[in-house]
């Protein structure tokens, strides 16, 4: 099972230890700014498990890019699947910072880990 993300509900599923790769377009010139992609196991912590920055950005899009590194430090439940949550926050510098997902804290994306197929 290859990491998949649905366009419209914006769950991510995938395998603990597997990689994967999301591109993300904004619709403008991303130069100026910082991207951060974060994975947490609930909405109040405030530490994130997976923390990936990306700055130096050319174009209109950013591909976030999870090793296996990254995804083994989620756990995974047996035969069932751990909920996370993740989001998107752009910035450049002090002076602009927003949220790009999600932009409702109602309905803040999930991410499902399932687990390893084998030790390979």
């Amino acid at each position: 099972m290859p990491f998949t993300l649905d366009e419209t509900s914006l769950l991510i599923k995938g395998r603990k230890g597997d990689t994967a790769s999301f591109t993300f377009d904004f619709n403008q010139d991303m130069s100026d700014y910082t991207v951060h992609f974060y994975v947490k196991k609930n909405l109040n912590s405030e530490e994130a498990i997976i923390d990936k920055t990306y700055d130096n950005i050319s174009g209109t899009s950013v591909t976030v890019n999870l090793t296996t590194t990254d995804t083994e430090k989620l756990a995974a439940i047996a035969n069932s699947y751990n909920i996370y949550y993740w989001g998107l926050k752009i910035n450049n510098g002090t002076e602009f910072a927003q949220t790009v997902i999600p932009q409702e804290f109602n309905n803040p994306p999930m991410m499902y880990i399932y687990p390893e197929i084998g030790g390979a």
